[in-house]
Protein backbone atom coordinates (compact mmCIF):
# COMPACT_ATOMS: atom_id res chain seq x y z
CA UNK A 1 0.00 0.00 0.00
CA UNK A 2 0.95 3.93 -0.36
CA UNK A 3 0.46 6.67 -2.59
CA UNK A 4 4.13 7.28 -2.90
CA UNK A 5 5.14 3.83 -4.48
CA UNK A 6 5.59 3.44 -8.39
CA UNK A 7 6.71 0.51 -10.46
CA UNK A 8 9.79 -0.49 -11.42
CA UNK A 9 11.53 1.44 -14.72
CA UNK A 10 8.73 4.37 -14.15
CA UNK A 11 9.83 8.06 -13.78
CA UNK A 12 10.13 9.14 -10.41
CA UNK A 13 8.55 12.48 -8.91
CA UNK A 14 9.18 14.01 -5.85
CA UNK A 15 8.18 12.23 -3.13
CA UNK A 16 8.02 8.95 -4.95
CA UNK A 17 10.12 5.57 -4.47
CA UNK A 18 9.74 2.12 -6.38
CA UNK A 19 7.59 -0.58 -5.36
CA UNK A 20 10.53 -3.09 -4.08
CA UNK A 21 8.12 -5.26 -1.41
CA UNK A 22 5.62 -6.82 -3.74
CA UNK A 23 8.68 -8.27 -6.02
CA UNK A 24 9.91 -9.60 -2.71
CA UNK A 25 7.39 -11.52 -1.13
CA UNK A 26 6.35 -12.70 -4.28
CA UNK A 27 9.73 -14.21 -4.46
CA UNK A 28 9.59 -15.47 -0.99
CA UNK A 29 6.07 -16.79 -1.19
CA UNK A 30 7.35 -18.97 -4.22
CA UNK A 31 9.73 -20.11 -2.35
CA UNK A 32 8.11 -20.98 0.74
CA UNK A 33 6.41 -23.23 -1.59
CA UNK A 34 3.36 -21.63 -1.93
CA UNK A 35 0.90 -20.71 -4.61
CA UNK A 36 0.62 -16.75 -5.46
CA UNK A 37 -2.50 -16.09 -6.47
CA UNK A 38 -2.87 -12.10 -6.29
CA UNK A 39 -1.05 -9.21 -6.19
CA UNK A 40 -2.04 -5.56 -6.03
CA UNK A 41 -0.49 -2.46 -5.08
CA UNK A 42 -3.31 -0.48 -3.62
CA UNK A 43 -3.32 3.60 -2.63
CA UNK A 44 -3.58 5.13 0.39
CA UNK A 45 -7.70 5.47 0.11
CA UNK A 46 -10.03 3.60 2.50
CA UNK A 47 -12.69 2.54 0.00
CA UNK A 48 -10.21 1.55 -2.51
CA UNK A 49 -8.08 -0.13 0.34
CA UNK A 50 -11.40 -2.28 1.71
CA UNK A 51 -12.27 -3.72 -1.87
CA UNK A 52 -8.52 -4.82 -2.22
CA UNK A 53 -8.89 -6.83 1.11
CA UNK A 54 -12.36 -8.05 0.44
CA UNK A 55 -10.48 -9.33 -2.74
CA UNK A 56 -7.03 -10.75 -1.04
CA UNK A 57 -9.01 -12.47 2.16
CA UNK A 58 -11.16 -14.54 -0.84
CA UNK A 59 -7.86 -16.85 -0.42
CA UNK A 60 -6.20 -18.94 2.19
CA UNK A 61 -3.64 -16.43 3.35
CA UNK A 62 -3.33 -12.20 2.57
CA UNK A 63 -0.05 -10.83 3.52
CA UNK A 64 -0.23 -6.86 3.44
CA UNK A 65 2.80 -4.57 3.05
CA UNK A 66 2.61 -1.03 4.99
CA UNK A 67 -0.14 0.60 6.42
CA UNK A 68 -0.15 -0.89 9.65
CA UNK A 69 1.16 1.83 12.14
CA UNK A 70 0.13 4.77 13.15
CA UNK A 71 0.61 7.48 10.37
CA UNK A 72 -2.45 9.42 9.22
CA UNK A 73 -2.69 7.27 6.16
CA UNK A 74 -1.75 4.05 7.39
CA UNK A 75 -5.49 3.01 7.24
CA UNK A 76 -5.59 -1.05 7.05
CA UNK A 77 -6.09 -1.79 10.58
CA UNK A 78 -9.47 -0.15 9.95
CA UNK A 79 -10.41 -1.13 6.70
CA UNK A 80 -9.73 -5.35 8.11
CA UNK A 81 -12.55 -4.00 10.86
CA UNK A 82 -14.58 -2.53 8.45
CA UNK A 83 -14.89 -5.79 6.08
CA UNK A 84 -15.38 -7.77 9.16
CA UNK A 85 -12.35 -9.23 9.86
CA UNK A 86 -10.75 -10.20 13.59
CA UNK A 87 -7.72 -8.57 14.83
CA UNK A 88 -5.51 -10.36 16.78
CA UNK A 89 -2.18 -9.26 17.51
CA UNK A 90 -1.14 -5.46 16.25
CA UNK A 91 2.54 -4.51 17.06
CA UNK A 92 5.56 -6.78 18.33
CA UNK A 93 8.79 -6.23 20.42
CA UNK A 94 10.81 -6.72 17.11
CA UNK A 95 13.49 -4.70 15.65
CA UNK A 96 13.05 -4.20 13.08
CA UNK A 97 9.36 -4.72 12.91
CA UNK A 98 7.38 -3.29 15.21
CA UNK A 99 4.46 -1.91 12.92
CA UNK A 100 2.92 -5.84 12.49
CA UNK A 101 -0.38 -7.48 12.55
CA UNK A 102 -2.00 -10.79 12.31
CA UNK A 103 -5.96 -11.17 11.76
CA UNK A 104 -8.22 -13.68 10.55
CA UNK A 105 -11.48 -13.35 8.20
CA UNK A 106 -13.05 -16.30 7.77
CA UNK A 107 -11.15 -19.14 6.44
CA UNK A 108 -8.20 -16.32 5.72
CA UNK A 109 -5.24 -15.54 7.77
CA UNK A 110 -4.19 -12.33 7.29
CA UNK A 111 -0.30 -10.83 7.98
CA UNK A 112 0.17 -7.36 8.26
CA UNK A 113 3.58 -6.19 7.36
CA UNK A 114 5.43 -3.11 7.48
CA UNK A 115 6.35 -0.90 4.38
CA UNK A 116 10.09 -0.54 4.86
CA UNK A 117 11.31 -3.23 2.82
CA UNK A 118 14.21 -4.51 5.43
CA UNK A 119 11.16 -5.30 8.07
CA UNK A 120 9.05 -6.48 5.66
CA UNK A 121 12.07 -9.04 4.67
CA UNK A 122 12.71 -10.21 8.55
CA UNK A 123 9.06 -10.31 9.40
CA UNK A 124 8.24 -12.35 6.83
CA UNK A 125 10.18 -14.45 7.53
CA UNK A 126 9.93 -14.83 11.76
CA UNK A 127 6.65 -14.83 11.75
CA UNK A 128 4.26 -15.67 8.02
CA UNK A 129 6.81 -17.94 6.49
CA UNK A 130 6.45 -20.44 9.65
CA UNK A 131 2.58 -20.48 9.78
CA UNK A 132 2.79 -20.97 5.64
CA UNK A 133 5.00 -23.83 5.72
CA UNK A 134 2.37 -25.43 8.86
CA UNK A 135 -0.74 -24.71 6.37
CA UNK A 136 1.07 -27.09 3.75
CA UNK A 137 1.63 -29.68 6.10
CA UNK A 138 5.51 -28.91 6.31
CA UNK A 139 7.25 -31.21 8.90
CA UNK A 140 10.14 -28.40 9.76
CA UNK A 141 8.57 -24.83 9.64
CA UNK A 142 11.82 -23.31 11.40
CA UNK A 143 14.97 -21.50 8.98
CA UNK A 144 17.86 -23.58 8.73
CA UNK A 145 20.02 -22.52 11.71
CA UNK A 146 24.26 -22.63 11.98
CA UNK A 147 26.59 -21.94 14.66
CA UNK A 148 29.53 -19.57 13.75
CA UNK A 149 32.19 -17.14 15.40
CA UNK A 150 31.17 -13.46 15.43
CA UNK A 151 33.75 -11.12 13.64
CA UNK A 152 33.24 -8.42 15.39
CA UNK A 153 31.39 -7.01 18.87
CA UNK A 154 27.61 -6.59 18.29
CA UNK A 155 25.61 -4.34 21.75
CA UNK A 156 21.23 -5.04 21.04
CA UNK A 157 18.63 -2.29 20.69
CA UNK A 158 18.03 -1.10 24.24
CA UNK A 159 14.08 -2.20 24.33
CA UNK A 160 13.68 -4.83 21.61
CA UNK A 161 15.46 -8.07 19.97
CA UNK A 162 17.07 -7.09 17.01
CA UNK A 163 17.48 -9.06 13.82
CA UNK A 164 21.01 -8.23 12.36
CA UNK A 165 21.64 -8.70 8.78
CA UNK A 166 24.82 -10.29 8.20
CA UNK A 167 26.93 -12.74 6.30
CA UNK A 168 27.79 -16.37 7.44
CA UNK A 169 31.67 -16.84 5.77
CA UNK A 170 34.18 -19.27 6.45
CA UNK A 171 32.45 -19.86 9.92
CA UNK A 172 32.26 -16.24 10.75
CA UNK A 173 29.24 -13.88 10.76
CA UNK A 174 29.74 -10.22 10.12
CA UNK A 175 26.93 -7.31 9.70
CA UNK A 176 26.80 -5.70 6.15
CA UNK A 177 25.52 -2.50 5.68
CA UNK A 178 23.44 -0.11 7.12
CA UNK A 179 20.99 -1.67 10.22
CA UNK A 180 18.57 0.79 9.44
CA UNK A 181 14.98 -0.50 8.00
CA UNK A 182 14.98 0.91 4.91
CA UNK A 183 18.61 0.30 3.71
CA UNK A 184 18.72 -2.10 0.84
CA UNK A 185 22.42 -2.31 0.43
CA UNK A 186 23.00 -4.83 3.64
CA UNK A 187 19.86 -7.14 3.08
CA UNK A 188 20.64 -7.64 -0.71
CA UNK A 189 24.09 -9.25 0.47
CA UNK A 190 23.33 -10.88 3.69
CA UNK A 191 22.68 -14.27 4.29
CA UNK A 192 22.22 -15.08 7.62
CA UNK A 193 20.20 -12.98 10.57
CA UNK A 194 21.46 -12.86 13.80
CA UNK A 195 18.80 -12.65 16.95
CA UNK A 196 20.57 -10.40 19.38
CA UNK A 197 18.43 -9.82 23.02
CA UNK A 198 17.23 -6.52 23.78
CA UNK A 199 20.72 -4.74 25.71
CA UNK A 200 23.15 -7.69 25.20
CA UNK A 201 26.35 -7.32 24.00
CA UNK A 202 28.30 -10.02 22.23
CA UNK A 203 31.90 -9.53 22.04
CA UNK A 204 34.01 -10.30 18.72
CA UNK A 205 34.60 -14.08 18.32
CA UNK A 206 31.55 -15.13 20.44
CA UNK A 207 29.59 -18.58 19.35
CA UNK A 208 26.85 -17.82 17.87
CA UNK A 209 23.25 -19.27 16.00
CA UNK A 210 22.22 -17.16 13.00
CA UNK A 211 19.54 -18.05 10.95
CA UNK A 212 20.15 -19.07 7.18
CA UNK A 213 18.02 -16.56 4.74
CA UNK A 214 20.28 -17.09 1.14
Amino acid sequence: TGDELVAPGKKLHAGQIFESNGVMLAALVVKAGAKLSMRRHCRDNFDALCEALRDATQYDTAIISGGVSVGERDFVREALQEIGAEIDLWRVAVKPGKPFLFGKREHCRIFGLPGNPVSTFVTFLIFARPVLLQMMGAADISLPRARCRLGHEISGDETRPHYFRGELKDGQFKVVGRQESHALFGLARANALLRVKAQEKLGAGSEVEVLLVD
